[in-house]
């Protein structure tokens, strides 16, 4: 049993973070028996505060973040449990876009380290009850709460939500989930609560029948985004905001408009996810409109989103995109294309997870990747550099380079002084936004 308690807080906090990282030992084991025993330790801080639950393979953390930013703007304090991180830990708990203290971090931590070998618990299971033990100590009114693999048996869903959310549904985790994506959808569908309302954002009718019976049997009110918004015109920047137009088809309204500082066409579908599930909140609690133009036009700022086809410096362009799947980097390559970028040679970055279909994430890259430098970040799932390069040359890249390091490959690329694009994982993403500033001058 590792003893945390006579270090300082800055050498515990790393040692602690260490060893959450070391209990991916115990690997992923589904099921909510375990995080239900941490949660009655700490005193079962889920049934003190309000929640809002978010599913999906694809678009979960923005529509996480949208939704918490309007509610901020609302004037209600907020809790955010979103993962993964980018540049700290502490990103994955935020109180009105605050993340939570170093301090908070350990002293939440001690209180369950005793039990957390004796449960065998897991990562995602400690750091979700120590969320959920932060949230009610920060009384905060309610919580939006990401899940992290699937939905019926991920660590999240002991909680009792006001809503639940389910965005799009992709091929990902298919050891866990499924290999076909009905089953994935049917796992996804587990976060769907008795006399629940929820939004169901995912339009394809081969799975639209696995989301209705789950509602049917939980009484649960179901609204598919497809039956309510019809988008009748969206403009994308250049710096990567994005204008959506629509109209509410079960309303005789006007028109409606969204401003927000996410780019691409998810974005679309993410930013109307949200506003969906506003509208079901507006009917228990106050939500104005001018909260929801202000949640949605600054929900970067006001939940520190990081890593979204995010723009760091226009002249060359330098972009980053936490893409950790082919469906993420065929989206980011068609958001390039509509923001201005179609005729853009980049300088490509990647690196992945192993088990990830590396060659299908990188071909929607190869006609716009000027070269490729590929490298593995610091996780023991990482694919090698070697193997990217081995897969980037059999699909046609023409000029691939191989580096030890994401800091060596982003130093190497950045040199370029040419457009220079990162993306792969959400590791990838955290190496190079450290690279970037302590090598390149760039501010993060």
């Amino acid at each position: 049993m590792p003893v945390f308690g006579n270090l300082d807080v800055q050498k515990g906090l790393s040692k602690i973070i260490d060893y959450l990282f070391s209990l991916h030992r115990f690997g992923i084991k589904p099921g909510l028996e375990r995080t239900l025993a941490l949660a009655e330790i700490a005193g079962n801080p889920h049934t003190r505060f309000k929640t809002i639950h978010v599913a999906g393979t694809n678009g979960k953390g923005s529509t996480c973040s949208m939704l918490a930013s309007i509610l901020q703007e609302a004037g209600f304090k907020t809790g955010l449990y979103t993962s993964p991180h980018i540049l700290r830990f502490n990103e994955r708990i935020r109180v009105n876009g605050a993340m939570i203290s170093d301090e908070d971090m350990v002293r939440h931590f001690l209180k369950l380290e005793p039990h957390i070998e004796e449960i065998g618990s897991t990562f995602f299971e400690v750091t979700t009850v120590m969320a959920f033990s932060y949230f009610a100590e920060q009384n905060v009114d309610i919580a939006v709460i990401e899940t992290g693999l699937g939905g019926r048996l991920d660590s999240t869903n002991i909680i009792a939500p006001e809503l639940s959310v389910i965005t799009s549904i992709d091929l990902d985790h298919m050891e866990y989930l499924g290999t076909t994506l009905p089953k994935i959808a049917f796992e996804k569908a587990g976060i769907i609560k008795k006399n629940t309302p929820v939004i169901v954002a995912e339009n394809r009718a081969e799975l639209r029948g696995v989301f209705e019976k789950k509602a049917d049997e939980e009484d649960a009110p179901i609204t598919f985004l497809k039956d309510i918004f019809v988008v009748e015109n969206v403009v994308f920047k250049k710096d990567f905001s994005t204008e959506i137009y629509f109209k509410n088809v079960l309303k005789n309204e006007d028109s409606l408009k969204i401003t927000t500082s996410l780019a691409g066409k998810h974005q679309v579908q993410n930013a109307l996810t949200a506003f969906a599930a506003i509208e079901v909140l507006k009917e228990k609690v106050e939500i104005s409109d001018v909260a929801i133009e202000k949640g949605f036009k600054n929900v970067k700022q006001n939940v520190g989103l990081r890593g979204r086809i995010e723009l760091l410096k226009d002249n060359p362009p330098l972009v980053v995109d936490v893409a950790h799947n082919p469906a993420g980097t065929r989206v980011l390559k068609e958001t390039l294309d509509l923001c201005g970028y179609s005729a853009v040679k980049w300088n490509l970055v990647f690196g992945a997870m192993a088990d990830k279909d590396i060659a299908e994430m990188l071909t929607p890259l190869k006609d716009i990747a000027e070269e490729i430098f590929a490298a593995a970040p610091k996780n023991e799932r990482a694919a090698k550099a070697e193997k990217i390069g081995e897969i980037a040359r059999e699909s046609g890249f023409k000029n691939v380079n191989e580096f030890e390091s994401i800091e060596e490959a982003v130093e190497a690329a950045f040199k370029k002084d040419a457009p220079m694009l990162i993306c792969g994982s959400f590791y990838v993403v955290d190496e190079a936004f450290q690279a970037l500033k302590e090598h390149c001058g760039i501010e993060i």
